[in-house]
């Protein structure tokens, strides 16, 4: 039964696991999210602690026990990667890839957007399955699991991957290769060999104390832990580190175009220069959608918005990828998107947007090969340090490159 780690209440229990683990499941923390509990009414007709943090998961009480399923795992099957064709720089990291989960060590992979991080981790993947070891691949946002499970189980057809999100159909289960948000492994522990985790730096994982101990937890005392990023910080780079600065087609990545002071008429000019390509358009905060909807629409320009509590979100960001229309986002779609030959821009650009998010955005721009080139434009009526920044490191990068 392959759901070693999971950890549920055993009131909610309709039956009894025949090997477990009972422990207290509220006691001064609580021992499935870490958080410290508040007192409040309870069914047993006590005023019971119970923990507010995690209370999505099922409310766990002081009365209540956490049940950890220790039965043995089932065993994982070798399984082989599609042919897949890789740079000399690719191959340098996939190698190093390889041999940290080998050796169960640790590794910082610090990679450009476009760089082709996905597939220099199959090679490892193969060997560590082949080593009977079981895979977690890990993000911090739904979208970009969805984006890593498709080309999962298209590199390895033959292999058991489960994919785990909100409202994913996989929820609890477990695979030989396992694609997740980080929330999801709360109901994990001590499950998985090896670990690769994406995006690293991202939000909400980045600087999130509990998001890291569910990852920590749910890995083996000798678990490889291999971190991917294009934006690591400090705190990360003091692992082992490898770096690709080059895109996998060879091509330097498009440098912003900073446009201050901007109008209203500068916007549409740029939306009708690009009509025959898809655009897509960020602005800082799910309040201004739609306050550039209305203003776009009285121009005559018709824009779809798109944000994480939009519930049609996957059907519109797939029908986009078919369009040459205009999405209107959030930061939601920094990360983990590819859409070929699409044009960026950036509203607002000094209000709200970190140095990591414009050079994440700025990452969605020529990662086709077919497309390699593309325009990124900050639009902004103020000079921020973060601005200069993200301009700055994409040029950094692509000196390094040709260096």
């Amino acid at each position: 039964m392959d759901i070693r780690g999971r950890w549920i209440s055993a009131k909610q229990m309709e039956t009894r696991l025949p090997t477990h683990q009972l422990i207290p499941a509220v006691t001064f923390t609580c021992q499935r999210c870490g958080a410290f509990p508040v007192k409040g009414h309870c069914t047993c007709g006590k005023r019971c602690y119970y923990c507010r943090r995690c209370i999505a998961y099922g409310k766990l009480r002081t009365c209540d026990q956490l049940i950890t399923d220790t039965r043995p795992l089932d065993p994982v099957h070798p399984a082989q990667h599609q042919p897949i064709r890789l740079t000399p720089a690719q191959t340098t990291v996939a190698r190093t890839i390889e041999q940290t989960i080998l050796r169960g060590g640790r590794l910082l992979v610090h990679a450009v957007c476009g760089a082709g991080k996905t597939p220099m981790f199959f090679p490892g993947i193969e060997r560590a399955l082949a080593n009977g070891k079981r895979v977690l691949v890990t993000a911090p946002r739904a979208d970009v699991v969805r984006e890593l499970t498709h080309h999962i189980k298209q590199a390895f057809p033959t292999a058991h991957v489960v994919s785990l999100y909100g409202g994913s159909a996989d929820r609890l289960l477990l695979g030989e290769i396992t694609v997740s948000t980080t929330h999801q492994l709360i109901h994990y522990r001590s499950c998985f060999d090896v670990v690769l985790l994406d995006e690293v730096d991202a939000f909400p994982f980045h600087m999130n104390w509990t998001l890291h101990r569910y990852v920590k937890r749910a890995m083996t005392q000798k678990a490889a832990l291999i971190l991917l990023s294009a934006t690591p910080s400090m705190w990360h780079r003091r692992y082992p580190t490898v770096r690709l600065m080059r895109r996998y087609h060879g091509h330097p990545l498009p440098v912003p175009r900073l446009k201050s002071p901007f109008t209203m008429q500068s916007i549409v000019e740029w939306l009708h220069q690009y009509e025959q390509q898809p655009r897509l358009v960020f602005v800082p905060r799910i309040a201004a959608l739609e306050a550039w909807q209305t203003r776009l629409k009285e121009v005559g320009i018709d824009v779809t918005t798109v944000h994480a509590e939009d519930p049609d979100r996957i059907e519109k960001i797939q029908a986009f990828r078919t369009t040459n229309g205009i999405l209107l986002t959030t930061t939601i779609l920094e990360r983990g998107v590819t859409i070929s030959n699409v044009q960026v821009a950036v509203l607002d650009a000094d209000q709200g947007f970190s140095t990591k998010a414009l050079i994440q955005i700025s990452g969605r721009v020529g990662r086709d090969a077919a497309y390699p080139d593309g325009d990124i434009s900050f639009f902004a009526n103020d000079r921020s340090d973060a601005l200069f920044y993200a301009i700055h490191q994409i040029q950094k990068a692509n000196r390094w490159t040709t260096s």
